[in-house]
């Protein structure tokens, strides 16, 4: 059994790792920013021993991670200070593990360990961390996972509430996306074999599916018609803004796939998940009641 210091454990990358930490009998320090939050109150009651702080608090997060094996974090987009303060989070914490001699499994996004601009600023970002982490000396191991499946249970902007399946790509549009819940494999997976996985950078994909393949999924699993609209760029820019509109046109760009097959065949201790597998671990009637 190991000690592992789990960043952001009350939010869906950090909860799904620190919920397979415990799985697997491991000792987990959960680092949350309120001990009172039912999340973190749930994990708790698990077993996994509560560290309070947030990405900005270089004291809080040197406690966390003291004495820890291994680290499992990231940096969070979207904050006020934008993409600055992410690059910033992404910093401390590999100046954290680095000073603590500690296995740093970090999840960036598919391809950051290139410094090519995307025009995302939540991309980007990881860009520049991933280029500071290459220059310290930290024990690390890279996670680069795609287009969350998870994204769909945001039901303001997929619209499943609604009866549809709602997204900015044309129907027949693939996209590379992974869950949670393989992020966690892999991340669990490179913890407990660190001599094989410190020094690799991992770019992890589910499944590829299509916005109409996604929609007969969902219909099938919800037993009922799932139809997909295609959701106009404008919209997108208008509901999450200029960052999040040109995601999507580069998603609609796109044509350098991940080789889903190869990845699966190298990692199979992950248990990978196909996007019909992930909906099926879904508690429908809670998300749609939400």
């Amino acid at each position: 059994m190991s000690k592992i210091t789990v960043i952001g454990a009350t939010g869906r990358q950090g909860g799904a790792v620190a919920d397979l930490l415990l799985k697997h009998g491991h000792e987990v320090v959960a680092y949350v920013r309120s001990q009172e939050s039912p999340a973190a109150e749930a994990l708790s009651a698990r077993g996994a021993r509560l560290a309070t702080g947030d990405l900005a608090d270089p004291d809080a997060l040197q406690r966390a991670c003291t004495g820890a094996d291994a680290v499992f974090g990231l940096s969070v987009p979207f904050g006020d200070g934008g993409k600055d303060e992410e690059v910033a989070q992404g910093r401390l914490l590999v100046d954290t593990a680095a000073r603590l001699d500690v296995h740093l499994v970090y999840s960036s996004v598919r391809g950051a360990d290139r410094l090519v601009g995307s025009g995302v600023d939540h991309a980007d970002s990881k860009q520049l961390i991933e280029a500071y982490l290459r220059e310290q000396p930290v024990r690390a191991t890279v996670l680069g996972p795609v287009y969350f499946m998870e994204n769909a249970l945001n039901l303001g902007f997929s619209r499943l509430g609604d009866g549809t399946l709602a997204c900015p790509l044309t129907p027949g549009k693939p996209l590379d996306q992974v869950s949670v819940l393989d992020i966690a494999g892999m991340a669990v997976h490179a913890i407990e074999n660190p001599d094989a996985l410190i020094g690799e950078r991992v770019d992890i994909a589910s499944d590829r599916v299509t916005g109409q393949e996604a929609a007969r999924i969902l219909s099938e699993v919800l037993g009922r018609e799932i139809p997909y609209q295609q959701m106009p760029l404008d919209m997108v820019r208008q509901w999450a803004g200029e960052e999040v509109a040109t995601m999507f046109e580069n998603f609609e760009n796109n044509t350098d796939f991940l080789d889903t097959e190869a990845l699966h065949a190298r990692y199979p201790a992950v248990h990978w998940h196909s996007y019909a597998e992930w909906a099926k671990t879904v508690d429908w009637d809670r998300i749609l009641a939400g």
